[in-house]
């Protein structure tokens, strides 16, 4: 298992941006997760951890 960092810590739910819930298929079914409201975290399968975290940078902003 592995702990990805998806909100700021003590961020709150009514902030611009927060991440309320993610869905994550790892084992080959799909899980929601919902960041830990202190440490803005979750916790998922180590491969599906690396994947997520290695896309997260493919997010590109197209008006704003």
């Amino acid at each position: 298992m592995a702990v990805i960092q998806v909100n700021t810590p003590g961020m709150a739910s009514t902030d611009e941006g927060y991440i309320s819930s993610i869905t994550v298929r790892t084992g080959g079914s799909a899980e929601v997760k919902t960041p830990d409201a202190t440490t803005g975290q979750i916790t998922i399968a180590a491969l599906a951890a690396t994947k997520l975290v290695q896309d997260h940078s493919k997010f590109k902003l197209i008006t704003g």
